[in-house]
């Protein structure tokens, strides 16, 4: 049983009524066996007080409230009810009402019968064993719905309706409630309803074309169909900041001298000045809350603005000409850092909005076109990557939120998306900053990444992290403090996403993600790479609850994945151990709807796969790439962050890498062991020209920990793509070490080159 509170409450179901009458002020005392006289007089049946039972006596604001229901055998008949209303000081009547059901009354004999018949008495039918079943029944039942599948909660009563004994269920669900009832005396659903519940008239819904998961397949280029889905949560109204919405903001100084995200939220902090981001996001939401009201419709031009996604054009947008519509800053921003004086400042700068929608036939008018140039100025002009985006954001919340996201401000403000940054050193990319999920612009061979929904919803990942796990997380294995965990649990916010949207069913390109890999701990020198084990170990997890439990263990693991967030929440030096230790932890602890102890077992044998232990002295296996300025880390000479920028000798830059592998206690690097260094093939590569690319990968056999593997890299001085701002290029060798029984590699770094012609000619 899982942790879960199922209470019995009384609940009524249609039938009819028998008899009813009402005794108006003064008719009669107001007592119960006064109604009872008045209606055997009037039925000739005897009712007598021992059939019913007093529900509530309660002292209302100006009177007394009494309320007595119909009982056959200990259990209640349907819709029936004495109600009394009296004088809280004269006791004398106010009002009273009555339905009775004549036929329980009359027939009490054949009831008795029929329950005994069943072989039913008090105890059998509050019996463990009788309520297992009809939650099977009822568990199959829900399982059938379309959009609300999820059993959070179960309530039920048993009542006697037309002669026949049923259990009324009550399933709350995330969107609304599922009201099944149940002969007990035939075993079987006799009738069933499902009430989404009442939704604020704040937001409003309409159909356009999406991609359910992505426009085209990455490794493979394949296109996929798009589908008409519904546009959910679209504000009703927006405020209206006018031409200039910050402009409040142009006087304010935010420098970098005062900026301090822990200080700025102290009383010390905010009377000295001292700011952060969340401090200049308040400062700014304050501000727009003040502005008035105006309708978001058809007639106003409806901007796709809603409860989870406000999205936006970036506002460096500006430069791109021929835009067939005006571009009106937005209410919502991003933060811009700008060098004044020496020192720099940072400043809230709007958004632009979008392309308006005029009614919903234009908006399903809207249909992509994969262009071969991925020209952004014909894609802001058709709009649909606007709407790509609005949906994407508003499945990953709406999804998370049936899973158990549901904590106050956290699940519920909107993530604001800048579409379309023109910035030559970002393109082909897609990244979360500061409660804002931001696209760029992209080169041919690339996917555009605003029609991706798992790049979207990684990056809203990172967000739902930034949220949960607070704005002070440290990770202890990135100086940084960008660490693998955030990528890996980036990774896994969207794998969960999928699960849900596709429940595993096949689609192209499926087994293609990132998380889906054999990558081990300690074995990487890189933040996104260090990001697969920890992703992979929970995709491992993840697969074998769902394989034990399916779509139930899907939403059981969300929760404690979440849960495992909140307890890890501003940790100062998160690291693998700690990450795993609070997820063990929380799944001690048990919830509304996970069993305590569920998934111990399968998370620790998960582990043990990923070269992975909780043991004080264990060794892990180990690869470790040295070269001439030292060995390779994830903070070293030739990392992401540090890639080398020599001057080649006669247009070649050459280095020499020597690579030791070792088994360690887990013996997950086995012999021989399989490297091969890949030049062309990993995200972001292909702008160096390196020696030995046209036969990529270069393939190398380690047959024993003994022996050093020496790795020669040349590379020519000549960039083949130009990728950063300053007219250089910058590229990497990828190092893969592969197990012979492994299609996927276990441990990989990443050597980084920089390369500029023209800075060495100087």
């Amino acid at each position: 049983m899982k942790k879960t509170a199922f209470l019995a409450t009384l609940t009524f179901m249609s039938a009819a009524f028998g008899y009813e009458a009402k005794v108006t002020k003064g008719g009669l005392p107001a007592t119960v066996q006064a109604m009872l006289e008045k209606a055997n007089a009037e039925t000739q049946v005897n009712f007598q007080e021992s059939d019913f039972h007093l529900i509530e006596d309660r002292a209302l604001a100006t009177s007394r409230f009494q309320m007595y229901v119909q009982h056959s055998q200990q259990i209640p008949v349907a819709k029936t009810a004495i109600r009394i209303w009296s004088d809280k000081t004269s006791n004398e009547l106010i009002l009273a009402e009555m339905h009775l059901s004549e036929e329980t009354k009359r027939g009490e004999k054949s009831l008795a019968n029929k329950f005994l018949k069943a072989k039913f008495s008090a105890g059998a039918i509050k019996s463990k064993k009788l309520s297992l079943a009809i939650s099977q029944l009822v568990n199959a039942e829900v399982a059938k719905h379309d959009t609300d599948n999820r059993v959070l909660s179960m309530k039920s009563s048993d009542q006697w309706v037309k002669g026949d004994l049923v259990r009324q269920v009550e399933v709350r669900g995330r969107r609304g409630i599922h009201h099944i009832s149940i002969s007990l005396l035939k075993n079987i659903v006799i009738e069933k309803s499902y009430m989404e519940f009442p939704q604020s008239e704040r937001f409003v819904s309409v159909h356009a074309n999406v991609f359910p998961i992505y426009e085209e397949v990455e490794t493979t280029g394949e296109k996929l169909p798009f589908e008409v889905k519904e546009l959910k949560f679209i504000s009703a109204s927006l405020h209206d900041g006018g031409e200039n919405p910050l402009s409040v903001f142009n006087d304010i100084k935010f420098p970098e001298s005062h900026y301090h995200p822990v200080l700025a939220e102290t009383e010390f902090g905010q009377a000295n000045g001292v700011w952060s981001e969340a401090i200049l996001r308040k400062k700014v939401e304050a501000t727009i809350a003040q502005f008035p009201l105006k309708a978001n419709d058809f007639s106003e031009g409806m901007l796709l603005q809603g409860k989870y996604a406000t999205i936006n054009l970036h506002p460096a947008a500006r430069e791109f000409k021929e835009i067939n519509f005006p571009l009106k800053s937005s209410v919502n921003h991003i933060v811009s850092w700008n060098n004044v004086g020496g020192e720099w400042e940072a400043k809230p700068l709007s958004g632009l909005y979008g392309k308006t929608i005029t009614s919903e036939a234009e908006l399903l008018a809207r249909l992509p076109e994969r262009l071969p140039d991925h020209d952004p100025v014909s894609y802001i002009n058709s709009g649909f990557d606007e709407v790509q985006v609005y949906y994407g954001v508003t499945v990953l919340m709406d999804a998370l939120t049936e899973m158990g996201f549901e904590d106050a401000e956290l699940s519920t403000k909107p993530f604001h998306a800048f579409l379309f940054d023109p910035d030559l050193s970002m393109k082909d990319n897609a990244y979360y900053y500061d409660n804002t999920i931001n696209f760029t612009t992209y080169n041919s061979n690339q996917p555009n990444l605003a029609r991706d929904n798992p790049t979207i919803w990684h990056e809203l990942g990172h967000g739902v992290m930034d949220r949960l796990m607070g704005a002070h997380l440290g990770f202890a294995d990135s100086k940084g403090g960008y660490g693998g965990l955030s990528e890996g649990m980036a990774d896994f916010v969207a794998k969960i996403i999928i699960e849900h949207q596709t429940s595993g069913a096949e689609f192209a390109g499926m087994n293609d993600f990132r998380i889906i890999n054999n990558t081990g701990f300690y074995l990487t020198n890189e933040f996104h790479d260090e990001g697969e084990s920890y992703g992979g170990a929970m995709n491992d997890m993840l697969d074998a609850v769902i394989k034990k439990s399916g779509r139930e263990g899907l939403y059981d693991f969300a929760d404690l994945t979440l849960e495992a967030m909140r307890l890890t929440r501003n940790h100062p030096a998160l690291s693998a151990r700690s990450w795993f230790e609070h997820m063990i932890y929380a799944d001690e602890l048990g919830s509304e709807v996970r069993e305590i102890g569920q998934f111990k077992d399968i998370i620790l044998s998960s582990l043990v796969k990923r070269n992975f232990s909780f043991a004080a002295d264990f060794i892990p296996s180990s690869m470790k790439v040295t070269f001439e300025n030292g060995e390779l880390t994830n903070a070293s000479d030739a990392s992401r962050d540090r890639p080398l920028s020599e001057c080649g000798v006669d247009g070649v830059v050459s280095h020499d890498l020597k690579v030791e592998l070792k088994s360690g206690d887990a013996k997950f690097i086995k012999f021989p062991a399989i490297v091969k260094v890949e030049f062309k093939k990993g995200a972001l590569q292909g702008a160096i020209k390196w020696e030995g690319e046209e036969t990529n990968p270069t393939i190398y056999t380690v047959n024993s920990e003994e022996e050093i593997l020496n790795i020669p890299l040349r590379a020519s001085m000549e960039c083949e793509t130009v990728n950063q701002p300053d007219g250089s290029c910058k590229d990497y060798a990828y190092l893969q070490v592969f197990n012979h029984d492994n299609s996927k590699p276990i441990a990989k770094k990443r050597f980084y080159l920089k390369l500029n012609k023209t800075e060495c000619v100087k």
